[in-house]
């Protein structure tokens, strides 16, 4: 999908749905931005979002441009229960933007099970498709979250728990006392980690808590977790270890003064609030997972598609600028977390075949902070594995919660 100026007609296409004109202004000025996002010309008020092509390329170009041209901010994952123009309008002009915070998303506000929450990943919203909604009972209430501050309505979090508190105060105005259900995509997974530690303090617990292959992010988590194996070796190998990481923060002190002029250690958070320092951190993170790639055989494009690198720098240039200054956020914020202590409840995770035989460790963080842990392969990828194009994902995420309300019972 491309904002185009060379529009095909809409009469080429094979909809199922019968045109029907703008009612309205609002219908009129969303309308056009359709037509101007999909490049289909006559577009009718009835057409469907998800039959037209439309993906979160598409979902966050037509957000921005509803709050550029009305002036009134539209979650992307509102796509999913409001997708024609004609039910987008009604959503806007009803004002349920406003009966929770926009950083909450109703994929499915109806029904009388108790509601899923599911957390982003690292791109700090959730943009599901019909196929992966699919997976979920037809009364069953779905919930997303999208990063604080994404659309500039809210404040950003500079903490991973400062987002998990915020996003149970949420949880909590949709459903006050509980039960809940939480999934979570990727490094979400921490954020969703971090909101059943603070349920926990507080005596209570998600009925159930879905983790989809989250992996040990760089920063914090990963510098302790190499640590805590170096501990664990042999006192003379211990010193040995010591002495070499000593001698390779030396180095990259030098390579960080030489590119950014900062003396500074960047395995420290403090270098996390120096932007030249950041930004070299990030590039010199994504260079080595490219080595890690090739070094295992994988040709360029294949390094690409594994992690969507196209995709994400097309979001970039289509997001707002409180958009991406969110998300910088968000990864900082990751950056900087680490689980403190493992969670007493239940876990099940989804794993690609690479995180499964990680898992295989126990020293593996995921298993020394996840000691109830419950594994389902699905997908060789990590991208195949967090994908929302289908009903895989959601239909664990489902039977788990049905397996952890019928034990409650």
């Amino acid at each position: 999908m491309s904002e185009s100026s060379e529009l095909t007609s809409r009469d080429t296409l094979s909809l199922e749905t019968a045109y029907a004109p703008p009612a309205n202004e609002a219908e009129q000025v969303i309308t056009e931005i359709w037509e101007q996002v999909f490049g289909i010309s006559g577009i009718g008020a009835d057409d469907d979002f998800f039959e037209l092509g439309g993906d979160s390329l598409a979902a966050e170009s037509i957000t921005r441009m509803v709050g550029e041209k009305l002036g009134i901010s539209l979650k992307s994952g509102a796509l999913v229960e409001s997708n024609t123009v004609r039910e987008i309008a009604n959503y806007l002009k009803a004002g349920k933007r406003i009966s929770l915070p926009t950083h909450v998303v109703p994929l499915r506000s109806t029904g009388s099970r108790a509601p899923i929450f599911i957390v982003h990943g690292a791109a700090g919203l959730l943009f599901p498709t019909t196929g992966f909604m699919q997976g979920f009972h037809d009364d069953q209430p779905v919930y997303a979250f999208q990063v604080p501050g994404y659309d500039g309505q809210h404040k950003p979090y500079d903490t991973v728990e400062e987002i998990a508190a915020e996003y149970l105060k949420c949880m909590r105005m949709v459903n006050p006392d509980g039960p809940w259900h939480l999934a979570a995509f990727c490094q979400g997974s921490w954020i969703a980690f971090e909101m059943a530690a603070q349920l926990c303090k507080e005596g209570k617990s998600p009925s159930s808590l879905t983790m989809i292959d989250p992996e040990v992010h760089m920063g914090r988590m990963l510098n302790e977790h190499m640590q805590f194996l170096r501990s664990r070796k042999k006192l003379f190998a211990r010193a040995l270890s010591e002495a070499r990481w000593k001698a390779k923060v030396q180095m990259d002190k030098v390579r960080c003064f030489r590119a950014t002029g900062h003396w500074i250690n960047p395995y420290h958070p403090d270098a996390y609030d120096l932007p030249g320092v950041w930004e070299w951190i990030r590039q010199r993170d994504l260079a080595r997972y490219d080595k890690h790639a090739k070094s295992k055989g994988g040709s360029d494009d294949q390094i690409r598609a594994q992690g969507n690198f196209d995709t994400e720098k097309e979001l970039e240039r289509r997001r707002s600028e409180d958009a991406n200054s969110a998300t910088a956020r968000l990864e900082i914020a990751y950056y900087r977390y680490s689980a403190n202590a493992p969670l007493s409840i239940p876990v099940h995770l989804i794993a690609s075949e690479r995180r499964n035989r990680q898992l295989s460790d126990p020293l593996y963080p995921l298993r020394r902070f996840l000691p109830k842990l419950t594994v389902s392969v699905l997908g060789k990828t990590h991208r195949q594995t967090v994908s929302t194009t289908g009903p895989e994902n959601s239909t664990i995420i489902q039977r788990v919660a049905d397996e952890a309300s019928v034990s409650s019972t």
